[in-house]
């Protein structure tokens, strides 16, 4: 096979493999809403929501939907990609990538949130009787589900937006690939 007809075979599977990750990209997003549905469904939400009263996880949440769609314009973008808005595209994947450690740093700063919660009260406790202790306990109990909320929120998020970005770093690499020289 020459040069040229070597060429226009790269010309021609390359945007169907750039169309295939894209793909790949609302298939995920699918599977991830279908996720989110269900976790409506089961009343969860309200749940999670209720039982975070430091709000860490709603900003959690929040980064994750402003990541995603980053996300889904980048996937577009690179549907249509021109080798000259490579370094822009990998520097939107490092912004993936922070995003997604951030995620995972406040589910952290989360959980010794809540501990401070939990440990508050302690401070307060004025008598050892029933009435006392229950306060205690029901204050301690809050802390508890502020502390692990928000680090399942964050591990939760963190590793969906790790999946997320790898699809755009796959997609990149393609790219590369098939930028690069024939041998």
């Amino acid at each position: 096979m020459d040069s040229q007809t070597q060429e226009r075979a790269r010309a021609w599977r390359a945007p169907a493999a750039l169309e295939r990750q894209f793909m790949q990209g609302l298939v995920l997003l699918g599977l991830i809403g279908f996720g989110g549905f269900l976790l409506y469904d089961f009343g969860l939400w309200r749940v999670l929501l209720a039982g975070d009263k430091s709000y860490l996880s709603l900003v959690i949440l929040a980064l994750w939907a402003a990541a995603s769609a980053r996300w889904l314009w980048l996937l577009h973008r690179l549907k249509r990609a021109d080798t000259a808005q490579m370094p822009l595209y990998a520097r939107a994947l490092n912004h993936g990538w922070l995003a997604a450690d951030l995620a995972l740093k406040l589910g952290l700063m989360g959980t010794i949130i809540g501990f401070i919660f939990m440990l508050t009260p302690l401070s307060d406790l004025a008598g050892l009787d029933a009435a006392s202790l229950q306060s205690l306990l029901a204050a301690m109990g809050d802390g508890m589900a502020i502390a692990l909320y928000t680090t399942l929120t964050g591990l939760v998020v963190n590793v969906l937006l790790r999946l997320q970005y790898q699809l755009v770093a796959d997609t990149l690499q393609t790219l590369s690939d098939e930028d690069a020289p024939a041998a």
